[in-house]
């Protein structure tokens, strides 16, 4: 009988309705006992680390959750979370780069709560469950939901509120759940970066640009001393002049500032030469994070700038020319 730990952080799939709207009320153990169906045949521990919706979780929430993974790791063969929805990617993105354990986790969740007709609970926790305890899963970080499993890297959510929720885009799913068992479409494997760290000391600002965007909210970064600063840019990575100039600035002043790209799919490069272009952001000293999201960019460079690096090894994180197992491949050409 294979042995999983259940740890649980609140959401959706631990709410029910109250007068003053949908609230996390139900325990682990109590949502648990209400899915017989889904822990057949398998050995649980469960404990709760938070009862939050994930909209209000923490960066120190998720250094506890990443802390209480790798203690629960050395005594079963597997880790589920239940998690909410809003912000499950960046909870799985965020312990796939900084936890190193040989056992598979999945996080889990559902988008109805738990007193609504038809919740998705129960089947998300079922398929979430038989995901750890598959022989072929061994290791990584995951989001199971409505049947799919997707690698914690890759996947985003797309749709508020209805039950297919998550796409992995064009990486594409790691697997199905069908009804003779999981359907695999490729190696279940991470796609991530490992930067083993156990504090988060670092303090990272996110900005968005637009048409006509200023560089305010950089230069007002800088003033407050974070650390750094991710840039979620148009296209390839442009943005307004106004922006390139604090960004220049930033970078003077020792703030280390990865550009992002806005748009869904594809990755930034530096081949436009303009005032506002990625070319000059790239001269400037900016750091270029292939077709990763802005706001796992963000967990990434916390995580990166929280290990005590130098500005070289830093570099080499962001360096889309190291990934295993995708992105770009330098082959000689015989």
């Amino acid at each position: 009988m294979p042995s999983v730990g259940v740890i649980a952080t609140g959401g959706t799939i631990a709410s029910t309705a109250t007068e003053n709207g949908a609230v996390p009320t139900e325990s682990v153990q109590a949502l648990i006992q209400s899915y017989p169906f889904a822990v057949d045949e398998i050995d649980i521990q469960v404990e709760q680390v938070a009862q939050e919706p994930s909209s209000e979780l923490t960066i120190s929430d998720l250094v506890a959750l990443q802390k209480r993974v790798r203690t629960v790791a050395q005594e079963v063969e597997g880790i589920v979370i239940l998690h909410g929805t809003d912000t499950i990617e960046e909870t799985a993105y965020f312990l796939d780069v900084v936890v190193d354990v040989d056992i598979p986790v999945v996080l889990t969740g559902s988008q109805r709560t738990h007193d609504q007709v038809s919740s998705d609970g129960p089947a998300n926790v079922k398929g979430s469950l038989q995901t750890v305890a598959h022989g072929h899963v061994s290791d990584g970080v995951f989001v199971f939901f409505n049947d799919q499993l997707h690698a914690a890297r890759a996947v985003s959510k797309v749709h508020s509120s209805n039950l297919a929720a998550y796409t992995s885009g064009d990486y594409g799913l790691v697997a199905e759940r069908t009804p003779d068992g999981l359907w695999f479409y490729r190696q279940p494997e991470s796609l991530s970066k490992t930067i083993p760290v156990t504090e988060i000391t670092a303090t990272v600002e996110l900005v968005t640009v637009s048409t006509d965007t200023g560089g305010e909210q950089i230069s007002n970064a800088v003033d407050r001393g974070v650390d750094g600063i991710v840039v979620n840019a148009l296209g390839l990575g442009n943005v307004p002049q106004a922006v390139a100039t604090a960004i220049a600035s930033a970078i003077e002043q020792g703030v280390t500032v990865v550009v992002t790209t806005r748009c869904r799919t594809g990755a930034v490069s530096p081949v436009y030469g303009s005032d506002g272009g990625a070319k000059v952001l790239q001269e400037a000293g900016a750091l270029f994070e292939s077709n990763l999201s802005a706001h796992k960019a963000r967990l990434k460079l916390l995580a990166a700038l929280s290990a005590e690096e130098t500005d070289e090894d830093i570099r080499a994180v962001f360096d889309p020319h190291r990934y295993d197992g995708h992105g770009y491949v330098d082959t000689e050409i015989l």
